[in-house]
């Protein structure tokens, strides 16, 4: 069989902006596509690039899970994918693993995109959702599919209750107030160990009262300011997110960055926040619109994603 047509559609990374760990507690979830890292299908050379040949070795792997799954090995042109493979097929990506960023998730949707043999058929966001799960769970054991969906729409998302309920883009301002802002702590981490800590410290009552008293409602109004642009409440809400993370999760912080954390908290100047699972990776910052991140921050390796 020929190499297909293989669309080079970009698939961007994701972030969750608001709800980390707490989406299953009750709260909101706000996550929000990343351009500056992102990726897309190519054919290459597999005697001469590593990258791509271990790409294209860690696609085999993938396109086997799905053959042998019963529940999604009839919605994909397996065959295709397997000849695309030997061709030389890889995902060219420059998203970072182990930084929550939806690594994984950037590249089930690009298999969902181009083998399902579906997805020009009308179906509901929920159905879409589930079946990026199923094809993810192969990375995670268990996936909810949001990052999937993300990457796949290119859109914000909005989860209530563990269910999309609503996608749109988001939109700058014509006179931003608030920059988001990322910085890398150049700490790769394993989601699974900081999720199952933040679980073990919900089985203390006092901890799980501050969750569902003061971080889950906080999440939420700071999700509806983002929304609706009330950028004076978002900032309160950020700051005491922020304080609330610090107190209740200084193992999610990494050590190194706790005093820039506390410099945000005592200037407000910005004010940083746990991105996905905490412990290294990305941490998530919130400044004004003109604020100098350089000057701020130091020699902190920073990206600014957009303003509001």
């Amino acid at each position: 069989m020929a190499k297909s047509k293989v669309s080079h559609k970009i698939f961007n990374s994701k972030i969750l902006l608001f709800g980390e760990h707490i989406i299953n507690k009750g709260a909101m979830g706000l996550a929000a596509p990343v351009e500056h890292y992102n990726g897309v299908f190519r054919f290459g050379d597999l005697k001469k690039d590593k990258q791509v040949k271990e790409s294209n070795k860690s696609l085999g792997l993938f396109a086997n899970y799905i053959i042998y799954h019963e529940q999604i090995s009839t919605q994909y042109d397996t065959n295709q994918f397997l000849a695309d493979i030997e061709q030389g097929l890889y995902f060219d990506s420059n998203i970072p693993q182990g930084y929550g960023l939806g690594s994984s998730g950037a590249l089930v949707a690009a298999v969902y995109h181009q083998y399902n043999k579906f997805r020009k058929k009308s179906r509901s966001l929920s159905e879409v959702k589930s079946d990026l799960a199923l094809l993810e769970s192969y990375y995670h054991g268990k996936s909810s599919g949001l990052d999937g969906i993300v990457c796949y729409l290119n859109k914000a998302v909005l989860v209530n209750e563990g269910e999309v309920t609503e996608t749109f883009d988001l939109q700058v301002s014509e006179q931003p107030a608030v920059k988001v802002f990322l910085i890398n702590t150049h700490i790769p981490r394993s989601t699974a160990p900081f999720v199952n800590l933040f679980l073990e410290k919900c089985k203390d009552a006092k901890f799980m009262n501050t969750v569902q008293k003061s971080l889950v409602p906080t999440t939420n109004i700071a999700i509806e300011s983002f929304i609706q642009k009330n950028h004076s409440k978002l900032m309160d809400c950020v700051k005491l997110i922020s304080q609330l993370q610090y107190d209740m999760l200084p193992e999610f912080i990494p050590n190194q960055f706790k005093e820039v954390w506390k410099d945000g908290l005592k200037t407000n100047d910005f004010h940083l926040k746990i991105c996905g699972a905490g412990g290294g990776g990305f941490i998530i910052g919130f400044a004004k619109a003109d604020a100098d991140l350089g000057l701020l921050l130091g020699a902190k390796d920073v990206i600014e994603l957009m303003k509001i």
